[in-house]
Protein backbone atom coordinates (compact mmCIF):
# COMPACT_ATOMS: atom_id res chain seq x y z
CA UNK A 1 0.00 0.00 0.00
CA UNK A 2 1.23 3.70 -0.90
CA UNK A 3 1.47 6.65 0.66
CA UNK A 4 -1.20 9.71 -0.77
CA UNK A 5 2.32 11.44 -0.77
CA UNK A 6 3.86 9.14 -3.04
CA UNK A 7 3.69 8.36 -6.92
CA UNK A 8 3.02 5.46 -8.16
CA UNK A 9 7.06 4.28 -8.11
CA UNK A 10 7.51 5.17 -4.17
CA UNK A 11 9.29 8.86 -4.80
CA UNK A 12 7.59 11.62 -3.19
CA UNK A 13 5.36 14.40 -6.12
CA UNK A 14 8.21 16.53 -5.31
CA UNK A 15 10.80 13.98 -6.27
CA UNK A 16 8.63 13.67 -9.10
CA UNK A 17 8.76 16.84 -10.33
CA UNK A 18 12.25 17.59 -10.29
CA UNK A 19 12.95 14.54 -11.95
CA UNK A 20 10.91 15.33 -14.86
CA UNK A 21 12.26 19.15 -14.85
CA UNK A 22 9.24 20.55 -14.05
CA UNK A 23 10.61 23.35 -11.74
CA UNK A 24 13.22 23.57 -14.28
CA UNK A 25 10.86 24.29 -16.95
CA UNK A 26 8.35 26.58 -14.88
CA UNK A 27 11.77 28.95 -13.96
CA UNK A 28 12.69 28.94 -17.53
CA UNK A 29 9.35 29.74 -18.94
CA UNK A 30 9.00 32.83 -16.08
CA UNK A 31 11.92 34.22 -16.85
CA UNK A 32 11.73 34.07 -20.77
CA UNK A 33 7.75 35.34 -20.35
CA UNK A 34 9.29 38.16 -17.95
CA UNK A 35 11.82 39.24 -20.39
CA UNK A 36 9.51 39.21 -22.79
CA UNK A 37 7.01 41.30 -20.97
CA UNK A 38 9.36 43.70 -19.67
CA UNK A 39 10.83 44.11 -23.52
CA UNK A 40 6.99 44.39 -25.00
CA UNK A 41 6.65 47.11 -22.21
CA UNK A 42 9.54 49.05 -23.76
CA UNK A 43 9.00 48.90 -27.34
CA UNK A 44 5.07 49.39 -27.25
CA UNK A 45 6.23 52.51 -24.95
CA UNK A 46 7.90 53.65 -27.73
CA UNK A 47 5.48 53.00 -30.84
CA UNK A 48 2.64 54.04 -28.60
CA UNK A 49 0.92 50.61 -28.80
CA UNK A 50 -2.52 50.46 -27.14
CA UNK A 51 -2.33 49.81 -23.44
CA UNK A 52 -4.62 46.48 -24.33
CA UNK A 53 -1.74 44.51 -25.77
CA UNK A 54 0.27 44.89 -22.39
CA UNK A 55 -2.48 43.51 -20.60
CA UNK A 56 -3.36 40.74 -22.73
CA UNK A 57 -0.17 39.51 -23.35
CA UNK A 58 0.26 39.32 -19.08
CA UNK A 59 -3.08 37.24 -19.31
CA UNK A 60 -1.27 34.81 -21.65
CA UNK A 61 1.59 34.35 -19.83
CA UNK A 62 -0.42 33.89 -16.30
CA UNK A 63 -2.81 31.50 -18.63
CA UNK A 64 -0.08 30.05 -20.21
CA UNK A 65 2.12 28.95 -17.32
CA UNK A 66 -0.09 25.29 -16.75
CA UNK A 67 0.16 24.35 -19.99
CA UNK A 68 4.64 24.88 -19.83
CA UNK A 69 3.93 22.39 -16.47
CA UNK A 70 2.00 19.57 -18.62
CA UNK A 71 4.57 19.87 -21.30
CA UNK A 72 7.17 19.46 -18.90
CA UNK A 73 5.95 16.82 -16.95
CA UNK A 74 5.22 14.71 -20.13
CA UNK A 75 8.56 15.41 -21.92
CA UNK A 76 10.25 14.72 -18.44
CA UNK A 77 9.02 11.17 -18.66
CA UNK A 78 10.89 10.14 -21.91
CA UNK A 79 13.63 8.53 -20.35
CA UNK A 80 14.23 11.15 -17.69
CA UNK A 81 16.53 13.14 -19.51
CA UNK A 82 17.67 16.87 -18.83
CA UNK A 83 16.14 19.64 -20.78
CA UNK A 84 18.19 19.71 -24.11
CA UNK A 85 18.67 22.20 -26.76
CA UNK A 86 16.07 21.06 -28.95
CA UNK A 87 13.56 21.35 -26.38
CA UNK A 88 14.34 25.10 -25.40
CA UNK A 89 14.29 25.86 -28.62
CA UNK A 90 10.97 24.35 -29.49
CA UNK A 91 9.75 26.72 -25.63
CA UNK A 92 11.04 29.68 -26.85
CA UNK A 93 9.82 29.34 -30.34
CA UNK A 94 6.06 28.75 -28.64
CA UNK A 95 6.65 32.03 -26.69
CA UNK A 96 8.01 34.02 -29.33
CA UNK A 97 5.14 33.04 -31.76
CA UNK A 98 2.80 33.64 -28.55
CA UNK A 99 4.49 37.09 -28.36
CA UNK A 100 3.52 38.10 -32.10
CA UNK A 101 -0.57 36.67 -32.12
CA UNK A 102 -0.24 39.17 -28.94
CA UNK A 103 1.02 41.85 -30.93
CA UNK A 104 -0.81 41.24 -33.98
CA UNK A 105 -4.58 41.04 -31.89
CA UNK A 106 -3.46 44.53 -29.98
CA UNK A 107 -3.78 45.98 -33.29
CA UNK A 108 -7.13 44.97 -34.24
CA UNK A 109 -8.84 45.83 -30.67
CA UNK A 110 -12.77 45.52 -32.89
CA UNK A 111 -11.51 41.67 -33.03
CA UNK A 112 -10.34 41.75 -29.24
CA UNK A 113 -13.68 43.29 -28.16
CA UNK A 114 -15.34 40.39 -30.16
CA UNK A 115 -18.09 41.35 -31.84
CA UNK A 116 -20.85 40.17 -29.98
CA UNK A 117 -19.50 41.59 -26.59
CA UNK A 118 -21.45 43.83 -24.54
CA UNK A 119 -21.46 47.29 -24.81
CA UNK A 120 -19.87 49.15 -21.48
CA UNK A 121 -22.36 51.72 -20.37
CA UNK A 122 -19.87 54.45 -21.70
CA UNK A 123 -19.38 52.65 -25.05
CA UNK A 124 -23.34 53.32 -24.85
CA UNK A 125 -23.07 56.98 -23.72
CA UNK A 126 -20.77 57.51 -26.12
CA UNK A 127 -22.75 55.87 -29.57
CA UNK A 128 -25.11 58.14 -28.06
CA UNK A 129 -23.17 61.06 -28.02
CA UNK A 130 -21.57 60.77 -31.44
CA UNK A 131 -17.49 61.66 -30.86
CA UNK A 132 -16.57 63.85 -28.39
CA UNK A 133 -13.88 65.02 -27.04
CA UNK A 134 -12.44 66.96 -24.00
CA UNK A 135 -9.28 69.39 -23.75
CA UNK A 136 -7.63 68.87 -20.51
CA UNK A 137 -5.55 71.64 -19.34
CA UNK A 138 -1.75 71.52 -20.46
CA UNK A 139 0.93 70.33 -17.97
CA UNK A 140 3.35 73.03 -17.46
CA UNK A 141 6.74 71.58 -17.55
CA UNK A 142 8.79 75.07 -17.79
CA UNK A 143 10.80 76.06 -15.15
CA UNK A 144 9.13 78.66 -14.16
CA UNK A 145 5.68 78.05 -12.90
CA UNK A 146 4.62 81.71 -14.08
CA UNK A 147 4.31 80.04 -17.20
CA UNK A 148 0.86 77.90 -16.39
CA UNK A 149 -1.17 80.75 -17.63
CA UNK A 150 0.92 79.85 -21.24
CA UNK A 151 0.13 76.02 -21.40
CA UNK A 152 -3.33 76.60 -20.55
CA UNK A 153 -3.55 79.49 -23.11
CA UNK A 154 -2.43 76.46 -25.54
CA UNK A 155 -4.71 74.07 -23.94
CA UNK A 156 -7.58 76.29 -24.51
CA UNK A 157 -6.22 77.67 -27.84
CA UNK A 158 -7.08 74.21 -29.49
CA UNK A 159 -10.39 73.93 -27.67
CA UNK A 160 -11.55 76.85 -29.86
CA UNK A 161 -10.16 75.35 -32.69
CA UNK A 162 -11.66 71.74 -32.29
CA UNK A 163 -14.83 73.23 -31.48
CA UNK A 164 -15.20 74.50 -34.72
CA UNK A 165 -15.46 71.29 -36.27
CA UNK A 166 -18.39 69.34 -37.72
CA UNK A 167 -19.95 66.33 -35.98
CA UNK A 168 -17.43 66.67 -33.17
CA UNK A 169 -18.52 67.63 -29.58
CA UNK A 170 -16.29 69.68 -27.27
CA UNK A 171 -16.54 69.40 -23.97
CA UNK A 172 -16.67 72.97 -22.41
CA UNK A 173 -13.98 74.90 -20.85
CA UNK A 174 -14.97 75.67 -17.47
CA UNK A 175 -15.98 71.65 -17.22
CA UNK A 176 -13.12 70.01 -18.85
CA UNK A 177 -10.41 72.47 -16.72
CA UNK A 178 -12.32 71.95 -13.50
CA UNK A 179 -10.56 68.89 -13.88
CA UNK A 180 -7.10 70.61 -13.96
CA UNK A 181 -4.58 68.86 -11.19
CA UNK A 182 -7.05 66.05 -10.18
CA UNK A 183 -5.13 62.66 -9.33
CA UNK A 184 -8.30 60.64 -11.26
CA UNK A 185 -7.55 58.73 -14.16
CA UNK A 186 -8.45 59.86 -17.44
CA UNK A 187 -11.15 57.38 -18.55
CA UNK A 188 -12.75 58.25 -15.45
CA UNK A 189 -12.68 61.90 -16.31
CA UNK A 190 -14.20 61.66 -19.41
CA UNK A 191 -16.61 59.40 -18.10
CA UNK A 192 -17.92 62.30 -15.63
CA UNK A 193 -17.60 64.87 -18.65
CA UNK A 194 -19.19 62.25 -20.80
CA UNK A 195 -17.22 62.44 -24.11
CA UNK A 196 -15.34 59.35 -25.81
CA UNK A 197 -12.07 60.78 -26.08
CA UNK A 198 -9.60 63.09 -24.11
CA UNK A 199 -6.52 65.06 -25.17
CA UNK A 200 -4.27 65.79 -23.26
CA UNK A 201 -0.37 66.72 -23.04
CA UNK A 202 2.37 69.40 -21.90
CA UNK A 203 3.97 72.88 -22.36
CA UNK A 204 8.32 73.00 -21.71
CA UNK A 205 8.43 76.70 -22.62
CA UNK A 206 12.52 77.98 -22.33
CA UNK A 207 13.49 81.16 -23.84
CA UNK A 208 11.85 81.06 -27.56
CA UNK A 209 11.71 77.61 -27.61
CA UNK A 210 8.30 75.69 -26.87
CA UNK A 211 7.75 71.95 -26.69
CA UNK A 212 4.70 70.47 -26.91
CA UNK A 213 3.56 67.30 -26.34
CA UNK A 214 0.27 65.83 -26.89
CA UNK A 215 -1.32 62.90 -27.24
CA UNK A 216 -5.07 61.47 -27.90
CA UNK A 217 -6.69 58.82 -26.01
CA UNK A 218 -9.94 56.85 -27.03
CA UNK A 219 -11.46 56.64 -23.30
CA UNK A 220 -14.16 54.18 -23.63
CA UNK A 221 -11.23 51.74 -24.92
CA UNK A 222 -8.72 53.22 -22.67
CA UNK A 223 -5.91 53.13 -25.39
CA UNK A 224 -3.82 55.91 -27.20
CA UNK A 225 -4.51 56.80 -30.84
CA UNK A 226 -2.30 59.13 -31.46
CA UNK A 227 0.80 61.09 -29.79
CA UNK A 228 3.11 63.48 -31.01
CA UNK A 229 5.84 65.93 -30.08
CA UNK A 230 6.50 69.20 -31.49
CA UNK A 231 9.76 70.92 -30.80
CA UNK A 232 9.55 74.68 -32.29
CA UNK A 233 10.83 78.23 -31.92
CA UNK A 234 7.56 80.42 -30.79
CA UNK A 235 7.42 82.20 -33.71
CA UNK A 236 5.57 79.37 -35.38
CA UNK A 237 3.42 78.92 -32.59
CA UNK A 238 0.00 79.43 -34.36
CA UNK A 239 1.39 76.94 -37.38
CA UNK A 240 1.95 74.01 -33.95
CA UNK A 241 -1.82 74.57 -33.16
CA UNK A 242 -2.65 74.18 -36.38
CA UNK A 243 -0.88 71.03 -36.50
CA UNK A 244 -2.02 69.61 -33.86
CA UNK A 245 -6.06 70.21 -34.42
CA UNK A 246 -5.56 68.72 -37.79
CA UNK A 247 -3.60 65.48 -36.60
CA UNK A 248 -6.14 65.01 -34.09
CA UNK A 249 -8.89 65.62 -36.37
CA UNK A 250 -7.38 62.74 -38.79
CA UNK A 251 -7.00 60.48 -36.64
CA UNK A 252 -10.41 60.61 -34.72
CA UNK A 253 -11.73 60.39 -38.85
CA UNK A 254 -9.41 57.58 -39.63
CA UNK A 255 -10.09 55.76 -36.33
CA UNK A 256 -13.42 56.38 -35.84
CA UNK A 257 -15.32 56.37 -39.72
CA UNK A 258 -16.25 59.70 -38.76
CA UNK A 259 -19.46 60.19 -41.79
CA UNK A 260 -17.97 63.92 -42.66
CA UNK A 261 -14.81 64.22 -44.72
CA UNK A 262 -11.93 65.91 -42.77
CA UNK A 263 -11.95 68.84 -43.37
CA UNK A 264 -8.41 70.78 -42.81
CA UNK A 265 -8.48 72.83 -39.78
CA UNK A 266 -7.20 76.46 -39.97
CA UNK A 267 -5.80 78.48 -37.45
CA UNK A 268 -5.45 82.43 -38.20
CA UNK A 269 -2.45 84.13 -37.06
CA UNK A 270 -4.25 87.21 -35.80
CA UNK A 271 -1.29 88.53 -34.32
CA UNK A 272 2.83 88.51 -35.61
CA UNK A 273 4.19 89.99 -32.43
CA UNK A 274 4.32 86.45 -30.11
CA UNK A 275 4.88 88.85 -27.19
CA UNK A 276 1.94 90.18 -27.49
CA UNK A 277 0.05 86.91 -28.00
CA UNK A 278 2.03 85.24 -24.68
CA UNK A 279 0.62 88.67 -22.68
CA UNK A 280 -3.12 88.17 -24.38
CA UNK A 281 -2.83 84.72 -22.76
CA UNK A 282 -2.23 85.51 -19.56
CA UNK A 283 -4.46 88.67 -19.69
CA UNK A 284 -7.44 86.21 -20.68
CA UNK A 285 -6.83 83.76 -18.25
CA UNK A 286 -6.56 86.54 -15.27
CA UNK A 287 -10.10 87.71 -17.18
CA UNK A 288 -11.33 84.19 -17.28
CA UNK A 289 -10.71 83.31 -13.42
CA UNK A 290 -11.67 86.95 -12.56
CA UNK A 291 -8.99 86.71 -10.33
CA UNK A 292 -6.95 90.33 -10.76
CA UNK A 293 -9.22 92.41 -12.96
CA UNK A 294 -6.94 95.75 -12.94
CA UNK A 295 -3.74 93.60 -13.96
CA UNK A 296 -5.98 91.78 -16.57
CA UNK A 297 -6.83 95.39 -17.75
CA UNK A 298 -3.25 96.39 -18.14
CA UNK A 299 -1.98 93.38 -20.06
CA UNK A 300 -5.01 93.71 -22.61
CA UNK A 301 -4.02 97.47 -22.42
CA UNK A 302 -0.40 96.24 -23.01
CA UNK A 303 -1.36 94.08 -25.88
CA UNK A 304 -3.06 96.35 -27.97
CA UNK A 305 -0.32 98.93 -27.60
CA UNK A 306 2.03 96.33 -29.28
CA UNK A 307 -0.13 94.94 -31.97
CA UNK A 308 -2.94 97.83 -32.65
CA UNK A 309 -4.30 95.66 -35.26
CA UNK A 310 -4.62 92.10 -33.13
CA UNK A 311 -8.62 92.29 -32.79
CA UNK A 312 -8.96 89.75 -30.41
CA UNK A 313 -6.89 91.77 -27.85
CA UNK A 314 -9.28 94.48 -28.68
CA UNK A 315 -11.85 91.99 -27.82
CA UNK A 316 -10.59 90.71 -24.26
CA UNK A 317 -10.01 94.37 -23.42
CA UNK A 318 -13.56 95.17 -24.36
CA UNK A 319 -14.93 92.19 -22.41
CA UNK A 320 -12.54 92.79 -18.53
CA UNK A 321 -13.84 96.49 -18.88
CA UNK A 322 -17.39 95.81 -18.80
CA UNK A 323 -17.38 93.45 -15.96
CA UNK A 324 -14.86 95.86 -14.36
CA UNK A 325 -17.62 98.54 -12.70
CA UNK A 326 -19.19 95.30 -11.50
CA UNK A 327 -16.45 94.24 -9.29
CA UNK A 328 -15.62 97.54 -7.71
CA UNK A 329 -13.04 99.05 -9.82
CA UNK A 330 -14.43 102.51 -10.90
CA UNK A 331 -10.83 104.83 -11.16
CA UNK A 332 -12.09 105.21 -14.79
CA UNK A 333 -14.57 105.49 -17.13
CA UNK A 334 -14.44 101.44 -17.96
CA UNK A 335 -17.89 101.70 -20.06
CA UNK A 336 -16.37 103.91 -22.75
CA UNK A 337 -13.14 102.52 -22.68
CA UNK A 338 -15.15 99.01 -23.39
CA UNK A 339 -17.21 100.73 -26.18
CA UNK A 340 -14.64 102.03 -27.75
CA UNK A 341 -12.12 98.50 -27.14
CA UNK A 342 -15.50 96.55 -28.84
CA UNK A 343 -15.66 98.69 -31.71
CA UNK A 344 -12.25 98.60 -32.62
CA UNK A 345 -12.11 94.69 -32.63
CA UNK A 346 -15.40 94.55 -34.80
CA UNK A 347 -13.23 96.84 -37.10
CA UNK A 348 -10.51 94.32 -37.46
CA UNK A 349 -12.55 91.43 -37.36
CA UNK A 350 -16.42 91.42 -37.78
CA UNK A 351 -17.21 87.85 -37.00
CA UNK A 352 -16.02 87.79 -33.22
CA UNK A 353 -18.99 87.66 -31.00
CA UNK A 354 -17.61 89.05 -27.48
CA UNK A 355 -17.48 92.58 -28.33
CA UNK A 356 -20.88 92.60 -29.68
CA UNK A 357 -21.83 91.08 -25.92
CA UNK A 358 -19.36 93.58 -24.37
CA UNK A 359 -21.58 96.55 -25.70
CA UNK A 360 -24.74 94.52 -24.99
CA UNK A 361 -23.54 94.56 -21.41
CA UNK A 362 -22.21 98.78 -21.24
CA UNK A 363 -26.20 99.55 -22.64
CA UNK A 364 -27.15 98.23 -19.30
CA UNK A 365 -25.14 99.26 -16.81
CA UNK A 366 -25.47 103.21 -17.03
CA UNK A 367 -29.14 103.73 -15.94
CA UNK A 368 -31.77 104.77 -17.64
CA UNK A 369 -30.64 101.77 -19.08
CA UNK A 370 -31.51 101.09 -23.06
CA UNK A 371 -32.41 97.75 -22.39
CA UNK A 372 -34.01 97.46 -25.64
CA UNK A 373 -30.61 98.21 -27.12
CA UNK A 374 -28.93 95.92 -25.19
CA UNK A 375 -31.04 92.83 -25.64
CA UNK A 376 -30.56 93.67 -29.71
CA UNK A 377 -26.86 93.82 -28.97
CA UNK A 378 -26.78 90.44 -27.05
CA UNK A 379 -29.05 88.29 -29.97
CA UNK A 380 -26.21 89.77 -32.60
CA UNK A 381 -23.75 88.36 -30.34
CA UNK A 382 -25.23 84.64 -29.84
CA UNK A 383 -25.92 84.98 -33.89
CA UNK A 384 -22.14 85.37 -34.29
CA UNK A 385 -21.62 82.47 -31.66
CA UNK A 386 -24.69 80.42 -30.58
CA UNK A 387 -21.92 78.79 -28.61
CA UNK A 388 -21.05 81.90 -26.34
CA UNK A 389 -22.05 81.29 -22.68
CA UNK A 390 -21.65 84.89 -21.55
CA UNK A 391 -23.56 86.62 -23.97
CA UNK A 392 -26.32 84.44 -22.54
CA UNK A 393 -25.49 85.27 -19.11
CA UNK A 394 -25.56 89.16 -19.73
CA UNK A 395 -28.87 88.77 -22.05
CA UNK A 396 -29.96 86.76 -19.05
CA UNK A 397 -29.30 89.78 -16.18
CA UNK A 398 -31.01 92.24 -18.77
CA UNK A 399 -33.99 90.02 -18.25
CA UNK A 400 -33.60 89.50 -14.58
CA UNK A 401 -33.41 93.40 -14.47
CA UNK A 402 -36.29 93.81 -15.89
CA UNK A 403 -38.73 91.10 -14.32
CA UNK A 404 -38.75 88.49 -16.87
CA UNK A 405 -37.62 85.88 -14.65
CA UNK A 406 -38.64 82.99 -16.91
CA UNK A 407 -36.20 84.43 -19.59
CA UNK A 408 -33.59 85.35 -17.66
CA UNK A 409 -33.77 81.13 -15.87
CA UNK A 410 -34.00 80.08 -19.56
CA UNK A 411 -30.75 82.32 -20.94
CA UNK A 412 -29.00 81.03 -17.61
CA UNK A 413 -29.73 77.48 -18.03
CA UNK A 414 -28.66 77.72 -21.72
CA UNK A 415 -25.39 78.58 -20.26
CA UNK A 416 -24.82 76.31 -17.88
CA UNK A 417 -25.69 73.88 -20.56
CA UNK A 418 -22.52 75.44 -22.79
CA UNK A 419 -20.78 75.91 -19.63
CA UNK A 420 -21.58 73.97 -16.73
CA UNK A 421 -19.26 75.23 -14.48
CA UNK A 422 -19.70 78.98 -14.78
CA UNK A 423 -20.69 79.49 -11.41
CA UNK A 424 -21.92 83.51 -12.35
CA UNK A 425 -24.74 81.41 -14.35
CA UNK A 426 -25.36 79.70 -11.20
CA UNK A 427 -25.38 82.37 -8.94
CA UNK A 428 -27.83 84.25 -11.10
CA UNK A 429 -30.14 81.49 -11.62
CA UNK A 430 -30.34 81.16 -7.38
CA UNK A 431 -31.40 85.15 -8.19
CA UNK A 432 -34.15 84.37 -10.36
CA UNK A 433 -35.60 81.87 -8.63
CA UNK A 434 -35.75 84.30 -5.46
CA UNK A 435 -36.84 86.84 -7.04
CA UNK A 436 -39.62 84.78 -8.97
CA UNK A 437 -40.99 83.62 -5.29
CA UNK A 438 -39.58 80.18 -5.12
CA UNK A 439 -37.67 80.90 -2.38
CA UNK A 440 -36.91 76.60 -1.37
CA UNK A 441 -35.15 76.26 -5.12
CA UNK A 442 -33.22 79.27 -5.05
CA UNK A 443 -31.86 78.52 -1.47
CA UNK A 444 -30.84 75.08 -3.04
CA UNK A 445 -29.13 76.13 -5.85
CA UNK A 446 -27.12 79.19 -3.99
CA UNK A 447 -26.24 76.50 -1.33
CA UNK A 448 -24.88 74.30 -4.77
CA UNK A 449 -23.19 77.67 -5.48
CA UNK A 450 -21.33 78.48 -3.02
CA UNK A 451 -20.03 74.26 -2.35
CA UNK A 452 -18.61 74.69 -5.65
CA UNK A 453 -16.67 78.14 -4.59
CA UNK A 454 -18.52 81.26 -6.12
CA UNK A 455 -16.18 84.15 -6.58
CA UNK A 456 -18.82 86.75 -5.87
CA UNK A 457 -21.24 85.50 -3.52
CA UNK A 458 -23.89 88.41 -3.89
CA UNK A 459 -24.98 87.43 -0.40
CA UNK A 460 -27.05 90.84 0.33
CA UNK A 461 -29.89 88.72 -1.69
CA UNK A 462 -30.04 85.75 0.59
CA UNK A 463 -29.12 87.37 4.11
CA UNK A 464 -33.02 88.85 4.54
CA UNK A 465 -34.75 85.51 3.39
CA UNK A 466 -32.88 83.15 5.52
CA UNK A 467 -33.60 85.50 8.64
CA UNK A 468 -37.19 84.96 7.40
CA UNK A 469 -36.62 81.34 7.38
CA UNK A 470 -35.31 81.00 10.81
CA UNK A 471 -31.90 80.06 9.89
CA UNK A 472 -30.46 83.03 11.99
CA UNK A 473 -26.61 81.40 11.92
CA UNK A 474 -26.54 81.57 8.25
CA UNK A 475 -27.61 84.92 7.90
CA UNK A 476 -24.88 86.07 10.38
CA UNK A 477 -22.46 84.13 8.22
CA UNK A 478 -23.16 86.05 5.22
CA UNK A 479 -23.17 88.94 7.20
CA UNK A 480 -19.53 88.37 8.12
CA UNK A 481 -18.74 87.80 4.30
CA UNK A 482 -20.51 91.43 3.29
CA UNK A 483 -17.77 92.48 5.85
CA UNK A 484 -20.57 93.83 8.07
CA UNK A 485 -19.00 94.52 11.56
CA UNK A 486 -20.86 93.39 14.89
CA UNK A 487 -21.82 96.57 15.70
CA UNK A 488 -24.07 97.22 12.75
CA UNK A 489 -24.61 93.33 12.57
CA UNK A 490 -26.97 93.19 15.75
CA UNK A 491 -28.98 95.91 14.51
CA UNK A 492 -29.44 94.61 11.61
CA UNK A 493 -31.00 91.27 12.69
CA UNK A 494 -32.88 93.08 15.14
CA UNK A 495 -34.58 94.71 11.92
CA UNK A 496 -35.14 92.39 9.71
CA UNK A 497 -36.52 90.34 12.89
CA UNK A 498 -39.25 92.77 12.92
CA UNK A 499 -40.63 93.73 9.26
CA UNK A 500 -42.12 97.33 9.08
CA UNK A 501 -40.05 98.55 11.74
CA UNK A 502 -37.91 101.71 10.84
CA UNK A 503 -34.22 102.61 12.27
CA UNK A 504 -34.35 106.81 12.65
CA UNK A 505 -30.01 106.35 12.44
CA UNK A 506 -30.43 104.37 9.45
CA UNK A 507 -27.88 107.01 7.70
CA UNK A 508 -25.89 106.90 10.27
CA UNK A 509 -25.40 103.45 10.86
CA UNK A 510 -24.69 103.25 7.16
CA UNK A 511 -22.38 105.64 6.82
CA UNK A 512 -20.63 104.28 9.41
CA UNK A 513 -20.48 101.19 8.08
CA UNK A 514 -19.22 102.44 4.91
CA UNK A 515 -16.38 104.30 6.64
CA UNK A 516 -15.11 101.67 8.29
CA UNK A 517 -14.77 99.33 5.62
CA UNK A 518 -13.90 101.99 2.68
CA UNK A 519 -11.66 99.95 1.05
CA UNK A 520 -13.74 97.12 0.49
CA UNK A 521 -16.41 98.65 -1.93
CA UNK A 522 -18.58 99.44 0.82
CA UNK A 523 -21.21 100.94 -1.68
CA UNK A 524 -21.97 98.03 -3.32
CA UNK A 525 -25.02 97.08 -1.24
CA UNK A 526 -26.22 100.24 0.12
CA UNK A 527 -29.74 99.77 -1.10
CA UNK A 528 -29.97 96.42 0.99
CA UNK A 529 -29.19 98.21 4.20
CA UNK A 530 -31.25 101.09 3.57
CA UNK A 531 -34.21 98.45 2.64
CA UNK A 532 -33.25 95.78 5.95
CA UNK A 533 -33.12 99.24 8.20
CA UNK A 534 -36.85 100.19 6.61
CA UNK A 535 -35.59 103.03 5.59
CA UNK A 536 -37.37 102.96 1.88
CA UNK A 537 -36.63 106.87 0.59
CA UNK A 538 -33.14 106.26 0.74
CA UNK A 539 -33.39 102.30 -0.69
CA UNK A 540 -35.10 104.02 -3.76
CA UNK A 541 -32.87 106.71 -3.71
CA UNK A 542 -29.23 104.75 -4.58
CA UNK A 543 -28.20 103.85 -8.11
CA UNK A 544 -27.61 100.46 -8.37
CA UNK A 545 -25.94 100.55 -11.65
CA UNK A 546 -22.87 102.15 -10.23
CA UNK A 547 -23.19 99.78 -7.19
CA UNK A 548 -23.90 96.17 -9.17
CA UNK A 549 -26.61 95.69 -6.95
CA UNK A 550 -29.68 93.72 -7.62
CA UNK A 551 -31.86 95.63 -5.26
CA UNK A 552 -35.91 96.65 -7.32
CA UNK A 553 -36.78 93.43 -7.41
CA UNK A 554 -35.98 92.21 -3.30
CA UNK A 555 -39.10 90.94 -1.70
CA UNK A 556 -37.68 92.19 2.27
CA UNK A 557 -39.33 94.30 3.79
CA UNK A 558 -42.88 93.28 1.89
CA UNK A 559 -43.38 97.08 2.12
CA UNK A 560 -41.15 97.78 -0.53
CA UNK A 561 -43.38 95.83 -3.60
CA UNK A 562 -45.10 98.80 -4.89
CA UNK A 563 -44.53 101.66 -3.08
CA UNK A 564 -43.45 104.87 -4.82
CA UNK A 565 -39.76 104.43 -3.90
CA UNK A 566 -39.98 101.23 -5.77
CA UNK A 567 -42.13 102.10 -8.46
CA UNK A 568 -39.52 105.05 -9.06
CA UNK A 569 -36.40 103.11 -9.09
CA UNK A 570 -37.87 101.15 -11.92
CA UNK A 571 -38.57 104.18 -13.38
CA UNK A 572 -35.51 105.41 -13.06
CA UNK A 573 -33.36 102.30 -14.10
CA UNK A 574 -35.15 102.66 -17.92
CA UNK A 575 -37.28 99.36 -17.11
CA UNK A 576 -40.73 100.97 -17.22
CA UNK A 577 -39.73 102.43 -20.74
CA UNK A 578 -39.18 99.18 -22.01
CA UNK A 579 -42.38 97.93 -20.61
CA UNK A 580 -44.49 100.03 -22.31
CA UNK A 581 -43.25 100.06 -25.16
CA UNK A 582 -42.58 96.13 -25.00
CA UNK A 583 -44.70 95.01 -23.11
CA UNK A 584 -44.86 94.38 -19.37
CA UNK A 585 -43.10 90.92 -17.11
CA UNK A 586 -46.23 88.59 -16.17
CA UNK A 587 -46.59 90.10 -12.89
CA UNK A 588 -46.95 93.88 -13.13
CA UNK A 589 -49.78 95.29 -15.09
CA UNK A 590 -50.06 98.89 -15.89
CA UNK A 591 -52.78 100.92 -14.16
CA UNK A 592 -54.12 103.86 -16.33
CA UNK A 593 -51.63 105.78 -17.85
CA UNK A 594 -49.04 106.64 -15.50
CA UNK A 595 -49.71 104.07 -12.74
CA UNK A 596 -48.44 100.32 -12.76
CA UNK A 597 -48.48 97.52 -10.19
CA UNK A 598 -46.57 94.17 -9.74
CA UNK A 599 -47.82 91.32 -7.56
Amino acid sequence: MTDGSKDGDGSSVWDQLRRRKVVQWSIAYVAAGWGLLQGLSYVGTVFHWPEQLQRLAIVAFVVGLPFAVVIAWYHGDRGHQHVGGREFVILTALLLTGGSLFWWVGRMPVIVQGPAAAPTAQARDAAESGTSIAVLPFVNMSADADNEYFSDGISEELLNVLVRVPGLGVASRTSSFGYKGSELGTVAIARALKVNHVLEGSVRKSGNRVRITAQLIDAVHDRHLWSETYDRELTDIFAIQEEIANAIVKALHDQLDLTQAAAAVTVKADTKNLEAYQLYLKARELFIARKDLPESIRLFEQVTRMDPKFARGWEGLAAVCSVAPGWGITDRDYKSLSDRAARRALDLDATLSMPWAALANNARTVWPADYARSLALSDRAIAADPKNATAYLWRGISWLELGFFARAIADFDRCLQLEPGYLNAERHTALALLYAGQKDAALAAYERGLAAGFTNTIAENFVAPLVQRGDRLAALLLMDDLGLGPPIRGRLMDALSRPGSVAPDAEALVAAHEDAARNSNPGRFRAHLYLWLGDLDRAAATDDSLTGEYAVWDRYPPAWRNSPGFKHKLERSGALAYWRQHGFPPQCHPVGKQDFNCD
